[in-house]
């Protein structure tokens, strides 16, 4: 290369031709390289503030921050020149803080670098963002920095919230249920001439049947099947509230139809308030004389399978659904019961079960059972129909409550 004195070429033309050369030289070697890393950086800022965390970049030891996402500011609702200006406390309470800066003081003397710590967020605007915050301790270029990512879980403490407050539903709804069925008689009464069984099988947690067995002194026992409107709570209140005016009137009336006109004008008001209703058929049975009477308010009628013609017919008497209205008379009728006779008093919810396909299993299906096992004892019976029922219905959750009352005269 030529000196600067050079006569022929002058020092401008030289220094010309060394700029041109190292540009052309950072061209070609550094620039491309370094745009790169530019790009990968930009990108890297990018999916930092579209992350739904809010990020924070914090100087150690002073726990100053030294940057944030994009994210983070907009969910705290401040600008990042307000956040990088303010101190740690002014966003994290006290307690996590106080984590923050134990873990800054302790944390690699004690071989940890990084905590997780569930908390809240206090926003610029006021109020709190709950979060799980993750921070860990790391060095950039021998300097040592906090890295906190903070995860909205609002979402999380909702879904923990209603699942609590499923949990403790189902608590009470299964307290619920056990009352409910502590309710019902532990077992039949003996009496001679004819033997008992019953069940209920509630489709739900808590159900509106009840069925209940009445001993009189005089050689008489009184059978009655209920259902209540519904599968809540309040039917099963009312369900409790009706076997409890029942059991207080049972003993002032000869008459079944008494009984139930006395039971609707008692329960009527409590019915009508809670816009429920209750279906419920009354039998008294003398077991001297054999003579069964009866009163319907409302519900399907019983199924009674004579041995002596080998059929199965229903047993009705007219009579109102308890509840619609006040001084309601209800119709009592009387039959002879004979040796071998099945008397199945029942709730719809045996009926009116369906399979898949939509069908029910209905009247005919039951008639049938009946027919076939008259012979069988009372609790053979249920647990047929039970199991009959189960088999049509499969994997098709019940819809209703399932009772059941047999009497068979021995």
């Amino acid at each position: 290369m030529k000196k600067p004195s050079d006569p022929k070429e002058t020092w401008d033309t030289q220094r010309e031709k060394i700029i041109g050369l190292g540009e052309r030289s950072l061209r070609k070697t550094y620039y491309p390289e370094l745009q790169q890393k530019l790009d990968e950086l930009e990108r890297f800022r990018a999916l930092l503030d579209q992350s739904n965390d809010c990020i924070f970049l914090l100087k150690v030891p002073s726990l100053t921050f030294v940057d944030v996402n994009e994210s983070a500011c907009r969910q705290l609702g401040c600008s990042r020149q307000e956040v990088l200006s303010l101190p740690l406390e002014k966003f994290f309470p006290e307690e996590a803080a106080a984590r923050v800066r134990e873990l800054v003081a302790f944390g690699h003397a004690e071989g940890k670098d990084q905590d997780m710590i569930t908390t809240h967020l206090s926003k610029c605007s006021g109020g709190g963002l709950p979060v799980e915050i993750t921070i860990r301790l790391v060095n950039f270029n021998k300097d040592l920095y906090g890295v906190a990512v903070a995860r909205d879980i609002s979402e999380r403490k909702r879904a923990e919230k209603v699942l609590l407050e499923n949990s403790r539903m189902l608590r009470d709804m299964e307290l619920a249920r056990q009352i409910q069925l502590s309710l019902l008689p532990t077992a039949p009464p003996e009496l001679p001439g004819i033997r008992l069984a019953g069940c209920c099988v509630p489709a739900a947690h808590v159900g509106g049947d009840y069925y209940d067995y009445y001993k009189r002194e005089d050689g008489k026992v009184d059978l009655v099947v209920a259902d209540v409107s519904g599968h809540s709570i309040g039917a099963a209140l009312m369900t409790a509230e009706a076997r409890s005016v029942m059991r207080a009137q049972v003993h002032l009336f000869g008459s079944t139809g008494e009984i139930l006109a006395s039971l609707n004008n008692i329960l009527y008001e409590d019915l009508n308030h809670a816009e429920l209703f209750i279906t419920l058929f009354y039998v008294k049975y003398d077991t001297i004389t054999r003579t069964l009477t009866y009163s319907n308010a409302g519900h399907v009628p019983p199924l009674l399978f004579r041995d002596s013609d080998a059929l199965c017919r229903e047993l009705d008497a007219d009579g109102l659904i308890l509840g619609v209205r006040k001084e309601v008379a209800f119709e009592e009728k009387q039959l002879l019961m004979q040796e071998g006779d099945v008397l199945l008093i029942y709730t719809d919810g045996i009926t009116e079960s369906r399979n898949s396909a939509g069908e029910l299993f209905g009247l005919a299906r039951l008639c049938s059972i009946l027919t076939a096992g008259h012979g069988d004892s009372p609790q053979a019976i249920i647990d047929t129909v039970l199991r009959e029922v189960s088999a049509f219905t499969g994997t098709t959750v019940l819809e209703d409550d399932v009772t059941m009352i047999v009497l068979k005269v021995a």
